[in-house]
């Protein structure tokens, strides 16, 4: 690890809700708790597998900010989020997994990209989630961010499901209408014939399959009005696969705006 990058800002947020505290990262030693967390969660819990390190990071952690929730009674991490902010940076992990090289130079909006979201499993519960929430729009609010991307993480590895997942989202309303490309290490062999299996649409218990797949925190970020924007890309050291998710300022839920943008 080297460097680790802290947001400074006389709109610095910090927000205790019950039990837990929410603010950013402003200490090494903050951070290094966070990847910690996000090893516990990510490799063992996800992945089945430890690091010698006992931490989950990778090149972007040291220019990206942490967003971290605190349970105050025992003064532990139990919640983070990542936050790459586009006015500090030009590297984009989701740019790793998709192809939006172009996308990204033609952009003429601030975006955050999120991700490596994580909580406890002690404390995966409503209050924290919508805390996270809170963080995002607080953060977004500050930094003035027009949108929102980056890689929700469903935990399957078939080409099936995948496929089965993205027809769900199509007749959802839950996709944008021009899809990327997964770059070709994340593609996955069998998903065009399961694509053309389920072209036709589901069945009510296929809905009812793919429904029961999708986290809660993607839920959440179409709930706000998120869109998918991408064909499945299969993270194999992860064992799961991710869709880009992108959600514009512009077309957030009210009710969200109105909960925690205090707009």
């Amino acid at each position: 690890m080297t460097r680790i990058s802290t947001w400074k800002s006389n709109s610095a947020f910090e927000v205790v809700v019950g039990p837990y505290t929410l603010r950013l990262a402003q200490e090494k030693s903050e951070v290094m708790e966070c990847l910690r967390l996000r090893h516990e969660i990510f490799c063992k819990e996800m992945a089945g597998r430890t690091t010698k390190s006992g931490l989950d990071y990778d090149e972007f952690d040291k220019i990206c900010d942490h967003l971290m929730i605190v349970h105050t009674p025992t003064n532990k991490i139990i919640g983070t989020y990542r936050l790459n902010l586009s006015k500090n940076s030009d590297r984009f992990y989701t740019e790793t997994e998709f192809e939006i090289a172009e996308w990204i130079a033609q952009s003429d909006k601030v975006f955050i990209e999120l991700g490596r979201a994580c909580i406890h499993k002690d404390h995966r519960r409503g209050i924290v989630i919508s805390l996270l929430w809170r963080g995002i729009a607080e953060y977004m609010k500050a930094v003035e961010a027009e949108i929102l991307l980056g890689c929700s993480s469903v935990k399957v590895e078939d080409a099936r499901s995948a496929a089965l997942l993205l027809k769900y989202l199509e007749l959802t309303g839950g996709l944008r209408k021009h899809l990327f490309q997964a770059k070709p290490k994340y593609q996955m062999p069998d998903f065009l014939f399961w694509q053309m299996v389920f072209s036709q649409g589901l069945s009510e218990a296929q809905m009812a399959e793919a429904e029961e797949k999708i986290p809660a925190l993607l839920k959440g970020y179409l709930k706000a009005g998120a869109k998918i924007c991408s064909y499945p890309a299969y993270d194999k050291d992860f064992c799961c696969i991710d869709f880009m998710t992108l959600l514009d300022r512009s077309e957030l839920d009210q009710k969200i705006v109105k909960k925690f943008m205090n707009a």
